[in-house]
């Protein structure tokens, strides 16, 4: 009689913090999206908007097509998704639940003279083929390299084919904004902070930091002793603190590509000045790098992220074999690699999950 009564029991009676706290443990966007249809209690308890934080999904994008697949590492799901405003365009870098959605380069030619095209990159959430167009601007000088750093997005190139300019575009701006950089070789992925945007030059290894409103320096961090211009340099904001990794590459080892990375944090010295310090522990967090976006995450907000690491997507073959492509995870004290399970073809970007609107 009792378990006859358990059976007929109404669940979407449930309170709706019990609901709440249930909720906030799926960890998993597809089982949120279950839960939400078990019945019209459960959905109008849990919005969309209180999706709890997602692990970040692998995006391999199927060019000429409007499918995207993407890999769940914690699930070790697969998620196929039509995405028809995706057709004919490169997707990377998350940037508040969404990604930053251009056209392929090789597509470019396609349309005429590339160097007249004037692109209109787009914010896209593949989750909901939500589509927000950013404001129009001449880029001028392709090749044209765009990263999502934070709320920021990020392109640089050469104006007048020589000088090179640094624009940049902060959510929810009216226009893109302009800097008229010094070094002739620009190899950093930047960030916006306070107001101030870092940029590493390639080939004095400084840090200059300018002011956003006014274009002019504001202070200079000296390069690190034993400055390299070869590799990736990632700027991020690190829960208040600011990082900065340099990837270094040794393309054939073998037949692995093998990254490894410094970390090196801002500090200030007593008399105002500032500086890089090397460090071998961020705490609690964990780094996702690829190569358009670097951002941290606290690991103890979700299940299965190690602390104190990096989780890059790479290449894993080289030489002649054909090339295998898959996620290294870095301990960034001890230096231990390890390769994460990846059953897709070649990773392109790192994306959080959400089904937001902005």
């Amino acid at each position: 009689m009792e378990a006859k009564k358990a059976l007929q029991r109404d669940w979407s009676s449930l309170p709706i913090e019990v609901l709440n706290l249930i909720a906030k443990k799926l960890g998993e966007i597809s089982d949120f999206v279950r839960f939400r249809a078990v019945c019209t209690a459960w959905r109008f308890s849990t919005p969309s908007t209180d999706l709890p934080q997602q692990f970040p999904w692998i995006l391999m994008k199927h060019q000429n097509t409007t499918d995207l697949s993407f890999y769940s590492i914690p699930s070790n799901k697969i998620y196929s998704i039509h995405a028809s405003k995706s057709l004919g365009k490169w997707l990377y870098g998350p940037l508040e639940g969404y990604m930053l959605a251009d056209l392929y380069y090789q597509s470019l030619w396609e349309f005429g003279d590339p160097f007249a095209l004037t692109l209109q990159p787009s914010l896209f959430n593949p989750l909901n083929n939500h589509e927000i167009p950013l404001p129009t601007y001449d880029f001028e000088g392709l090749p044209y390299r765009f990263s999502c750093m934070g709320e920021y997005v990020f392109s640089y190139g050469y104006a007048d084919y020589q000088k090179p300019k640094l624009v940049f575009w902060h959510l929810g701006q009216a226009n893109w904004c302009e800097l008229n950089l010094t070094s002739d070789y620009v190899n950093c992925k930047h960030i916006c902070l306070k107001g101030m945007i870092f940029n590493v030059e390639r080939d004095t290894g400084v840090t200059k930091v300018i002011n956003v409103t006014t274009g002019t320096l504001a202070y200079v961090i000296p390069p690190i002793e034993g400055h390299s211009a070869a590799g990736s340099k990632f700027i991020v904001d690190a829960f208040g603190e600011i990082l900065r990794f340099f990837q270094h590459n040794s393309p054939y080892a073998g037949l692995v590509y093998d990254a490894w990375f410094d970390v090196h944090r801002l500090e200030t010295k007593e008399n105002g000045s500032r500086c890089w310090v090397k460090v071998d522990s961020i705490g609690n967090q964990a780094v996702f790098i690829d190569s358009y976006s670097c951002f941290v995450l606290k690991a103890h907000d979700f299940t299965g992220i190690k602390r104190n690491c990096i989780y890059f997507l790479t290449r894993i073959n080289h030489g002649q074999e054909a090339p295998k492509y898959g996620v290294e995870r870095i301990d960034i004290m001890t230096g231990a690699r390890e390769y994460l399970p990846y059953p897709l073809k070649e990773p392109k970007s790192w994306f959080v999950p959400s089904l937001q609107r902005l």
